[in-house]
């Protein structure tokens, strides 16, 4: 594509040269130039004053001759054996025009990487569920020896993750040692105020409720955290597009008011104070796809962040999502046992429990999210 694209844009575009010398000169091109890239596909450009738009695929791109002059795929300007740019970016005139450096780029390059590309594109496909259509999709869980001995295991498992949000692991060891040599497979384990990996039980030997033997409403953890970490599991974007699908207005209002959540413990042995700013959903705003919900009311702070006039709308607009969220169809229901180890994409899919008596002793660990993400796109996965 890359030599196709090149051989009938350059005659198009003089050469489709990109000079820092001219400011505010007649632009050389009179007409829209066809551009064939091989007999199914075609592309049209037309130079206007700033930019070039490309048609292409029923897509019209503006790119700006500044954002090409940046993104030349040329050996000078980018160095394909590391993926980093070898451009000063702050040495490109920023009333840049055709005529100069000869700027290169497939076709393809540009349809997939321009904003309107990316606005009908989607960062990380995923199933929304609810109990029901997670159970009818039986999706099965890794099986210990394999996912430690075969990485198409783990890209399977890993697969499964990002699609929905949650992957089992079964027969592993019941010990701290096998847990942990299991989540790095596929990512680093983060050190928080909970340490490395942890062991708890009903002791109440933190100041957090999930060492006690309450009930646990649905809620993601460390929201007072600003980069929160990644048993009932409720999908937590599945409920709230639906309350995007009823009330649009609820959800923007979500999605637009930073609220403070909060974790303050002072004990003996551990003091913190740890506080995370943030709207409850987070949305990419090219393309408005969700990619982090902060639910969780036993950490939410204060509410000092909105004027008086928003507040009652925005306790509305949370009372319809928690309505969605405590719907009992929405609920998955798994009985962990001992050897069973579940992964929860904290970004996304909420947690909870049923109060209980008795011991009830689990561990685990917070994994780096840049690095399970990272561990999925070496697999070929989209994330």
């Amino acid at each position: 594509m890359l030599t196709m694209f090149r051989g009938m844009l350059r005659p198009a575009l003089k050469q489709a040269q990109l000079s820092p010398g001219v400011r505010n000169a007649q632009l050389p091109w009179r007409h829209k130039t066809h551009i064939r890239a091989c007999a199914a596909t075609s592309a049209t450009l037309q130079p206007l004053q700033h930019c070039l738009v490309l048609n292409y695929g029923g897509t019209a791109m503006h790119l700006n001759y500044v954002w090409l002059r940046d993104h030349c795929r040329s050996a000078a300007s980018y160095n394909s054996s590391t993926n980093q740019r070898n451009l000063d970016t702050g040495s490109i005139d920023l009333d840049i025009r055709p005529g100069g450096h000869v700027s290169e780029y497939s076709l393809s390059w540009l349809a997939e990487n321009s904003y309107e590309g990316k606005k009908q594109s989607t960062i990380q496909p995923r199933i929304l569920w609810n109990s029901d259509i997670y159970k009818e999709a039986n999706i099965p869980s890794a099986k210990w020896d394999t996912f430690m001995s075969c990485d198409d295991e783990v890209k399977k498992f890993l697969q499964n993750y990002l699609l929905y949000g949650i992957a089992f692991v079964e027969d592993v060891p019941a010990t701290v040692e096998a847990t942990e040599a299991v989540t790095q497979r596929v990512s680093l384990i983060r050190e928080t105020t909970y340490g490395r990996m942890w062991c708890f039980t009903s002791d109440f030997s933190r100041g957090d409720s999930a060492y006690s033997q309450l009930a646990l409403d649905r809620h993601t953890d460390t929201s007072y955290f600003q980069e929160p970490c990644g048993t009932l599991l409720v999908d937590g974007f599945y409920a709230a597009e639906k309350v995007r699908q009823q009330s649009p207005e609820n959800f923007e209002l979500l999605s637009q008011v930073p609220i403070r959540h909060e974790y303050i413990e002072n004990s003996a042995n551990h003091r913190n104070h740890m506080t995370g700013i943030g709207p409850v959903l987070n949305v990419y705003p090219w393309n408005n796809e969700m990619y982090l919900i902060r639910y969780n009311n036993y950490d939410r702070s204060v509410m000092n962040t909105m004027p008086h006039d928003l507040v009652q709308r925005w306790y509305e607009a949370h009372r319809e999502l928690t309505t969605e969220l405590r719907r009992p169809e929405n609920e998955l229901w798994v009985k962990l046992t001992p050897g069973k180890v579940i992964f929860i994409d904290n970004w996304r899919v909420m947690h909870g429990r049923d109060s209980f008596t008795g011991l009830r002793q689990l561990c685990g660990c917070y994994l780096t999210r840049d690095d399970v993400l990272s561990s999925a796109r070496y697999f070929g996965l989209q994330a």
